[in-house]
């Protein structure tokens, strides 16, 4: 079943099988002025849905806002809140609909399909979609708020998440934004994608078996990253892909709770910027297959004192480093161990391009085989520290 909310020249109407009007205000003709008054429309999602989607549909000649945030309220629903401002009249209506099917709970935002219109030369209309989930539900008042699978597929909106990384447990989501960008002050989840057309992606977030942020035209900032691994035959991973821009991974922590350590891969490339990805702490024993690699731009990495496995890096035209750390580092084991760096190809080519690769090691048994990290650039420097 679905109810349709128009907004259209100042009228609301309400539709269920057939149309009547319920709101009705009358303004002053105004094709480039002042805005019209705002208009604001309520719903609620039930949490327990299997999934919960916010999309639109539709022409995209207007601007939006999702604003994801937690109230400090006891519910069964999140509350959404839908603000459509019109800055001129001509443009036409822009309409807000609940749908509900089987286990998925929706929210579309749709307007009518419009080739180019005298119009669309100045401000249209801004559409301010404000999601509270609850802090708890009555059968389940206890911190984290358990949500299923989340999903946005948005055209032109910007989207801002509050800091829900203690707060709300994802199972997984889903988030796209064709013209907008990503700010993220802290989210945690099963797994998770966000993908950016046309923007940027920043902020703090936590995955159990996958985290993939990718951006085509923008730069991806992970602030922080937390990866656990909880499955003994596969990898948690994280993958930021970036074709025109920064890809950053600041300072990335890998937990486990395996005896092995955990099994770990992590991806970050650029195809015409800097790409840079930073372990701050990983467990002893973990296996880390880690690549960082840019086509035009600088390459980055930073590894901890328990990576063990091999290394490799190489530039075409940059010059490569490597930071093999500090010879007289404890033992994370406590067993006295030395930590070891052998070389396999210390090259530089003249007069451009070079090569530092080899393995790193505290157990020569099965150190030297347990991980790999490669760090490439083909224009700019790349550098690698252990």
């Amino acid at each position: 079943m679905a109810f349709h909310f128009s907004f259209v020249r100042g009228n609301r109407y309400y539709s269920n099988g057939g149309s009547r009007t319920f709101g009705n205000t009358s303004f002053t003709n105004n094709s480039c002025g002042e805005p019209l008054p705002p208009i604001t429309q309520d719903f609620e999602l039930p949490v327990n849905a299997e999934t919960l989607r916010i999309y639109c549909t539709g022409s995209s000649f207007y601007s939006g806002t999702l604003e994801i945030k937690q109230s400090d309220a006891v519910s069964d629903f999140a509350r959404v809140q839908v603000t459509v401002t019109q800055y001129n009249r001509d443009v036409p209506e822009i309409r807000a609909t609940k749908v509900e099917e089987g286990e998925c709970a929706c929210i579309n935002i749709s307007a009518p399909e419009r080739t180019f219109m005298p119009w669309m030369m100045g401000p249209t209309a801004n559409v301010v979609i404000t999601l509270h989930f609850p802090r708890g539900t009555h059968s389940d008042q206890q911190s984290p708020l358990k949500i299923r699978n989340f999903e946005a597929d948005l055209n032109t909106f910007d989207v801002n998440i509050d800091d829900l990384m203690d707060s709300v447990e994802f199972e997984s989501f889903d988030l796209s934004s064709s013209t907008g960008g990503f700010r993220v002050m802290g989210i945690h989840a099963g797994q998770g994608r966000i993908q950016a057309q046309s923007g940027n992606i920043s902020g703090h977030f936590s995955a159990i078996s996958k985290l993939s942020l990718k951006a085509m035209s923008g730069s991806v900032n992970a602030q922080s990253v937390a990866l656990k691994n909880t499955e003994q035959n596969r990898a948690a991973s994280l993958n930021i892909n970036v074709m025109s821009g920064t890809a950053k991974a600041e300072s990335i922590t890998l937990l486990s709770d395996l005896d092995s350590g955990g099994n770990f891969s992590l991806k970050v490339s650029s195809a015409s910027g800097t790409a840079s990805c930073s372990v701050v702490f990983a467990p002893v024993d973990a296996t880390i297959d880690m690549k960082t690699s840019c086509n035009s731009g600088t390459a980055r990495a930073v590894l901890p004192s328990t990576y063990e496995g091999s290394f490799d890096v190489r530039t075409s035209i940059g010059r490569p480093s490597l930071d093999s750390g500090n010879p007289n580092e404890l033992d994370p084991q406590g067993l006295d161990r030395r930590r070891q760096v052998q070389f396999r190809r210390n090259v530089d080519r003249f007069p451009i391009g070079g090569e530092r690769s080899g393995w790193v090691f505290w157990s020569r048994d099965d150190g030297k085989q347990r991980g790999s990290a490669e760090v490439r650039s083909d224009t700019g420097s790349a550098s690698l520290s252990l």
